[in-house]
């Protein structure tokens, strides 16, 4: 067995016993019950919401790792719960994914610093997969932090 081999069905196993958390937020029946349906097939936790406020709610009570995000949204507009999330530090990576964006808007969020800009018509849904999987196995800085502190420095002082 070759070592990515290996390192893929790890992978898997933790997705099985630990599964990320995906919360996609669009007011389209149809996109969401697409992407949830998808997502959840490929072994993550998919939660949904139909509206800014409903999405900004979930995203500060269950903090997901990855939330899809739709630009044009009632209640709440895709750029505002982005720049929430920005502002409260939530530990939640974005994609946007959207069929009502521009170039305007995509200059915007990718400034917010998204994790990705996807165009819903003639989505390549493996690339989406792939880059949901990446951005959920990023740590968070503070995370990160915690890890790195625990452990033991034992470098030598030579005197």
């Amino acid at each position: 067995m070759r070592l990515t081999d290996a390192k893929s069905q790890q992978g898997e196993r933790f997705m099985q016993e630990h599964p990320y958390r995906v919360l996609i937020i669009d007011s389209d029946n149809n996109s969401l019950a697409t992407y949830q349906n998808y997502l959840t097939q490929q072994g993550f936790e998919v939660d949904t919401a139909q509206d800014g406020i409903e999405g900004i709610e979930k995203l500060r009570k269950d903090e997901p790792d990855v939330a899809l995000v739709e630009i044009k949204l009632p209640k709440m507009s895709g750029i505002e719960i982005i720049r929430l999330v920005n502002e409260e530090e939530l530990d939640t990576e974005i994609i946007v994914l959207t069929e009502h964006g521009n170039k305007e808007d995509a200059v915007t969020v990718l400034n917010l610093g998204v994790g990705a800009w996807f165009e819903k018509i003639g989505i390549d849904m493996a690339q989406l997969l792939n880059r949901v999987k990446e951005l959920c196995q990023v740590i968070p800085p503070e995370l990160m932090r915690r890890y790195l502190s625990a452990i033991p420095d034992y470098r030598l002082s030579v005197k």
